[in-house]
């Protein structure tokens, strides 16, 4: 059940001229390129605007923003903001924030109302305090202020929203990555997200003006206005602090918790949008719920979420309350990729903040990831492999995903970051470990903000072994692994021996990717087969008891390569070598496969067992004349130089001497007659057999209290061999 409440206003039209709308993204890619160039304008604008390194001497803990945005015409406000902190330091002072230059301070106070001495310059204001502070005490005071807000129109957008012959004010604010010094002053790192906030809005009275958090109170003032307070009772970054204003409709919607909370789903939407925005935003409660059984509740629940319109083509997920372009809302669901995306944010991003700017694809990776895993809940694994290669496909030159070199590369951060999280649920390959791992990164780090290692930590831990190896090229280096792939079947003492070869060929990075790769055999049956290849060439053998037809390499689609198929090189099959026994007839046959068939047969390094030879054609033969254990290198090349080198190890056992005590007499009738002699304090004798010198396949055919035994084992059983122990 909706509930509507209707704020209108149609006013003459306004003598500011109107900026050319931003045309809505009409995909993913390119809705994240949109979102990427913006953030990347600003961050290469501010990013020479760091603060003093004295700006890590205390930790931010509340923030009161005062705003008075009555003076639309002039795009001017007057403010304060109200800063609570703590000295981290001894003999602390000097408070350093970020800061619009042309905005006019009036003046700074501290706590009892005295007047503070500050500096300013190069968009950095220092706040002297009236005495010293000491480790862990707490100080607060208030900067008072007015003009028009830094940056562009994105940052504080003032805008004159036509509807028919008429205008209407609309007010937004952005401060991705470094928009907030452009109208309040504050410390403007993600790292230290101030406890909770305040905001206090003063508009006219046929505006509404909203804000994170929940709405404490709407006080008339005059003249014809009102002020909006919202509380922002959760950590929050200075970048996610945000305003809106406008003549909104708002409809409310609600979502009930997994321990039965009603929390109020709040949607401020432009009045000429509302049939529409009924549809397209009527899906929130579901994906909200959808998003809570895999990454845990939604970490805001005793405030809200909700929506305020704004004239971005694109959103921005405010805490609580995601800023929504109105072009979005066509009553289609066409943009639902959108409203999942800024609802991911809510955990990754607003929840767990990342730590520095190089970690932003902790916030965008996961956030487009979430697009993906919404269309896989709603259309299955089809669905999710869908979306990841045609709606989230990357092309090479990418990455790193890490502090890349376009920090806000839609390429890079938002696809292949979202690719980083899929190839890592494809490598830990158990659902019931990978969200579990994402939710112990949660609340490792929850309303907090956290690292690249910090994540791959929790990750680790969980899964219960490190992971950092299938996503580190990803993250670390350049573009994707470049796979050629091919397979035969041939014949190893009569079995059916399936080899396998991947290469890794990219030029950049020169290392080898680790990744956990799938191969779907076909034909007369249907088998895959999981690999690790974690080197540039690396084979593989299968016995499946048929030979496949083809080979599909990863058919579930959770990698981020390319591959191709190619002829099948010369292959090695020989798994092992046959053990041998010293003074006994030795004969092995060497079978490859691939290539043109015409093999020659050497070995690289280590000998052969004295007595014994390997020809050319891939046979060991020869009678071994003492034990040995030796490692071999052994090489197989074709008359078009394609060869294949393996390791094996060649046993010869030592010949098990009978006891002095124990005759064997086989009359040549199947039959073996057993005679030893009797031991003292022994009353029974434990008789074996095997088939193997080492005795590996023992088997026991009986217990004798007699000295002699008759073994009428099958006349089939070539060799035999025999041990006799007493027992008491």
């Amino acid at each position: 059940m909706y509930r509507v409440i209707l704020f209108c206003l149609l006013l003459p039209l306004l003598a500011a001229a109107e900026p050319p709308p931003v045309n809505p993204p009409q995909s993913p890619a390119e809705f994240h390129e949109q979102e990427a160039a913006r953030w990347q304008r600003v961050f290469e604008w501010r990013e020479l605007e760091a603060l003093d390194e004295s700006a890590a001497d205390y930790d931010v803990t509340y923030y009161k923003l005062t705003l008075d945005l009555r003076d639309f015409a002039g795009q001017s406000i007057t403010a304060s903001t109200e800063i609570h902190a703590i000295a981290l330091i001894s003999a602390f002072r000097n408070v350093v924030l970020n800061f619009c230059d042309t905005l006019t301070i009036d003046s700074v106070r501290g706590s009892l109302g005295q007047v503070l001495s500050f500096t300013r310059g190069s968009q950095i204001l220092t706040v002297t305090l009236e005495r010293d502070y000491t480790t862990g005490e707490n100080f607060s005071f208030t900067v008072y202020y007015r003009g028009s807000p830094c940056g562009d129109s994105e940052t504080f957008d003032w805008w004159s929203r036509s509807v028919s012959n008429y205008t209407v004010p609309s007010i937004a604010t952005l401060s991705e990555p470094y928009g907030a010094r452009d109208w309040w002053p504050c410390k403007d790192d993600p790292h230290d997200k101030a406890d909770s906030a305040r905001i206090v809005l003063t508009v006219a009275d046929t505006l509404t003006a909203t804000s994170n958090g929940l709405l404490e109170s709407v006080t008339v003032v005059s003249p014809s206005s009102h002020t909006f307070t919202w509380f922002e009772k959760y950590p929050i970054a200075t970048y996610l602090i945000c305003v809106s204003a406008s003549n909104y409709t708002m409809f409310s919607d609600s979502y009930v918790a997994q321990d039965a909370t009603v929390m109020p789903i709040d949607h401020y939407v432009y009045p000429e949008t509302l049939s529409d925005a009924l549809i397209d935003l009527d899906i929130t409660p579901d994906a909200i719920e959808f998003f809570a059984s895999i990454y845990g509740e939604y970490p805001f629940l005793e405030e809200k979420y909700g929506h305020s319109m704004f004239r971005w083509g694109g959103a921005m997920e405010h805490q609580c309350n995601t800023s929504y372009g109105y072009f979005l809302v066509d009553g289609t669901h066409y943009y639902d990729w959108i409203l999942v995306h800024e609802l991911g944010h809510q955990w990754w991003g607003d929840m767990v903040t990342l730590d520095t700017w190089p970690d932003i694809w902790l916030n965008e990776g996961f956030a487009s990831y979430s697009e993906a895993l919404w269309f896989e809940h709603l259309g299955g694994a089809s669905a999710l492999q869908s979306y990841m290669t045609s709606r989230l496909n990357v092309s090479d030159p990418s990455g790193p995903v890490y502090d890349p070199s376009v920090l806000f590369s839609s390429n890079t951060v938002y696809h292949k970051g979202a690719w980083v999280l899929h190839i890592l649920r494809g490598a830990i390959r158990n659902d019931s470990l990978f969200f579990p791992g994402l939710r112990e990164y949660r609340a490792r780090h929850e309303y907090s903000s956290a690292t690249t290692m910090e994540f791959l930590d929790a990750m680790s831990d969980v899964a219960g072994y490190d992971v950092t190896p299938y996503v580190y090229n990803y993250l670390y280096e350049t573009n994707r692994p470049t796979y050629r792939h091919s397979y035969g079947t041939g014949s190893v003492d009569g079995v059916l021996t399936t080899g396998a070869r991947l290469r890794q060929i990219q030029a950049t990075p020169t290392s080898a990717f680790t990744n956990r790769v799938d191969l779907r055999f076909n034909g007369g049956q249907t088998v895959t087969q999981t690999v690790i290849c974690d080197s540039k060439r690396q084979e593989y053998l299968f016995q499946m008891g048929y030979t496949p037809s083809s080979v599909t390499f990863d058919p579930s689609v959770w990698i981020l390569k390319s591959a191709t198929a190619e002829p099948l090189q010369t292959i090695i099959l020989n798994p092992s070598l046959e053990v041998g026994m010293e003074n006994i007839a030795y004969v092995d046959s060497l079978v490859a496969i691939g290539g043109n068939g015409n093999y020659s047969w050497s070995i690289l390094s280590g000998t052969l067992p004295s007595g014994l030879n390997l020809s050319s054609d891939g046979v060991i033969s020869g009678t071994p004349d003492g034990p040995s254990s030796t490692p071999l290198s052994i090489r197989v090349q074709d008359t078009n130089n394609q060869a294949d080198t393996t390791n094996l190890v060649l046993t010869i056992l030592a010949y098990p001497d009978a006891p002095d005590d124990l005759t064997i007499v086989a009359p040549g009738d199947g039959t073996v007659i057993l005679q030893w002699s009797s031991v003292p304090n022994a009353t029974l004798y434990d008789l074996e057999r095997a088939t193997l010198p080492d005795f590996s396949d023992a088997a026991s055919i009986g217990v004798s209290s007699d000295t002699v035994r008759i073994d009428t084992a099958p006349a089939e059983d070539v060799s035999r061999f025999y041990r006799v122990t007493s027992l008491p």
